[in-house]
């Protein structure tokens, strides 16, 4: 569904990604591991239109999506989860998940938010509430499940499990499991990823140095201890 070929990007003089290849397969979870300054940032910026490409293309469920503008993106059918996840605190739930489907119609908009519930039961009795007096678990849920408001056919998320407790990380990465739709996710924490992906890409300065299903990165001792950290 998501295809990435020699990919490039760059901040000013630096060079953050440089040839990078990289294929999502429809309704399989896919992470991207690697240590802080590696590129996963910029790979998920790159390819969702917030950071403009040197080289390379990016497809997107047939269609060419290389340097779209972000909203274009969203409405192609990929969304994207930034770190943090980037809700608006000062609004409340239900005016954070309505933000992510404002271009829908009614209809879609009411069937999205009763699918979001659904899916995240705490936000359910928290929708008149304001973002920032959420749990870091519940705001990470928020930021999902505003991306789903959408209705995207993948997701991209930078680091959902950051700054979360051990057994909040594992109920976030379950959840992404139960979605059952395509993911690419971008992970400090490498075991966790891989745990719910099937398979794995380990940057080092922009490019990739490691591609094989989850299971193998898992037990490769040599690229645990070199690049993953475990």
């Amino acid at each position: 569904m998501l295809t990435v070929e020699d990919l490039s990007a760059a901040h000013g003089p630096v060079r953050a990604l440089d040839g990078v290849h990289l294929t999502v397969e429809a309704g399989a979870i896919t992470a991207v591991l690697g240590a802080n300054g590696a590129g996963k940032t910029t790979l998920l910026r790159t390819i969702s239109g917030l950071v403009p490409p040197r080289g390379g293309t990016v497809h997107f469920d047939g269609d060419d999506i290389t340097g779209w503008p972000p909203d274009r993106v969203v409405r192609r059918g990929l969304a994207h989860v930034p770190e943090n996840g980037g809700v608006i605190t000062e609004l409340t739930v239900a005016e954070n998940l309505r933000l992510g489907g404002l271009w829908r119609s009614s209809a879609q908009r009411r069937a999205a938010h009763e699918h979001v519930l659904a899916l995240f039961p705490p936000l359910a009795s928290r929708l008149r509430r304001r973002a920032d007096t959420l749990s870091g678990g519940e705001r990470q849920m928020l930021a999902i499940g505003r991306a789903l408001m959408s209705g995207p056919r993948a997701l991209v998320l930078d680091e959902p499990s950051l700054g979360l407790a051990p057994l909040v990380t594992r109920r976030i990465l379950d959840l992404l499991r139960e979605l059952r739709m395509t993911v690419l996710l971008v992970e400090q924490n490498a075991r966790g990823a891989l745990s719910v992906a099937t398979r794995g890409y380990v940057l080092e300065l922009g490019r990739v140095v490691a591609d094989a299903p989850a299971a193998d990165l898992l037990a490769d001792d040599r690229l645990r201890h070199a690049y993953l950290g475990f």
